[in-house]
């Protein structure tokens, strides 16, 4: 499978008043042509930092990308000028905000917020561009003749159907989702859900899904990487990730969601809490919680190794620890 975006040693952080933010240690990532790959991990895990590099849109000057390659197309994008990165940011790589209150300009109408990405990219005529922000209203399912109205006339989900509809535009090659269905309720999220699937299906758009549902990655993701204190910790096939867990932070994620054929009273946490990112231990970043932990998970930090096929772990004892999870 030929890629569309290589990841290579992502290192991304924050300086601030109170210390140096590490927020992301070393990501590497892989996306094939018109695949869709799903980004889970927690609050806090670097899952919207990730996507903000993809996009160079890490405010300057606390954030600062230390290191690391993000290859586009074959084309390191950390090294073309700002320019350059203007043309490519909305019309070839597009992103879907998770928060759609500050997305949007609030004095502007909808309609033309859309037709304005339509004619900054692609260079058509007025009455064309609004045609077609027409075109992509109805897509998101929202009526044509609300084109005129303001943000401020919508509710919270709409709004996100209008974010949505901006950052389909104009057809992008790869389409960054952050949390795209977390304002909508669930009849609505299946459709949107349905037209990114359709869309996929139509131009081949290669989709980085950031989520928390791992239903809905099951639903929609042909890869998965999971993302822990700033680390890929685990990344495969959706069959590697929920069939064949080597991870054991996979392990908690997968065992706290509820399941329909079991009757339990309570789901089972994961113990502890996530890593402060501006003190991380020498160690493997999950050892504080892993219940697998070893004298060497303390003390040495563990790389990102093969387990066959795409399956890829960060972890000294996989093996060990899949053969536990699978033999419950």
């Amino acid at each position: 499978m030929s890629h569309i975006l290589e990841i290579k040693g992502l290192r991304v952080a924050f300086h601030t008043d109170d210390g140096t933010v590490h927020a992301l240690n070393g990501v590497d990532l892989e996306l094939g042509d018109g695949e869709t790959l799903g980004l889970v991990g927690e609050t806090g895990a670097g899952k919207t930092t990730l996507a903000k590099s993809v996009m160079r849109l890490i405010p300057s000057p606390q954030g600062v990308i230390e290191a690391g390659k993000i290859l586009f197309e074959g084309r390191d994008i950390l090294r073309i000028n700002i320019s350059e990165m203007r043309g490519i940011r909305g019309n070839r790589i597009s992103m879907i905000f998770q928060d759609p209150m500050s997305a949007l300009n609030p004095v502007i109408t909808i309609g033309d917020q859309i037709a304005e990405v339509i004619r900054v990219h692609q260079k058509v005529s007025q009455k064309e561009a609004r045609e077609r922000a027409l075109v992509m209203l109805g897509t998101v399912g929202i009526s044509a003749d609300r084109a005129g109205d303001y943000p401020h006339q919508f509710s919270g989900g709409m709004k996100q159907r209008v974010v949505i509809a901006i950052a389909l535009a104009c057809n992008p090659t790869l389409l960054i989702a952050d949390e795209p269905t977390t304002a909508l309720d669930v009849t609505i999220q299946a459709q949107v859900l349905e037209m990114m699937a359709n869309l996929k299906k139509k131009s081949g758009t290669a989709t980085i899904l950031i989520t928390h549902d791992l239903g809905i990655v099951a639903q929609m993701c042909e890869s998965v990487a999971i993302l822990y204190a700033g680390e890929i910790v685990e990344s495969g096939t959706v069959h590697d990730i929920f069939k064949k867990t080597l991870h054991p932070y996979t392990e908690g994620l997968l065992a706290a969601i509820p399941k329909i054929n079991e009757n339990v009273t309570r789901l089972q946490p994961i113990d502890g809490l996530m890593p402060d990112p501006t003190t991380l231990s020498e160690g493997c970043a999950f050892h504080e919680r892993c219940t697998y932990a070893t004298d060497v998970c303390r003390t040495k930090r563990p790389t990102l190794e093969m387990a066959g096929g795409r399956h890829k772990v960060r972890c000294f004892h996989p093996i060990a620890k899949g053969s536990a999870s699978h033999g419950k």
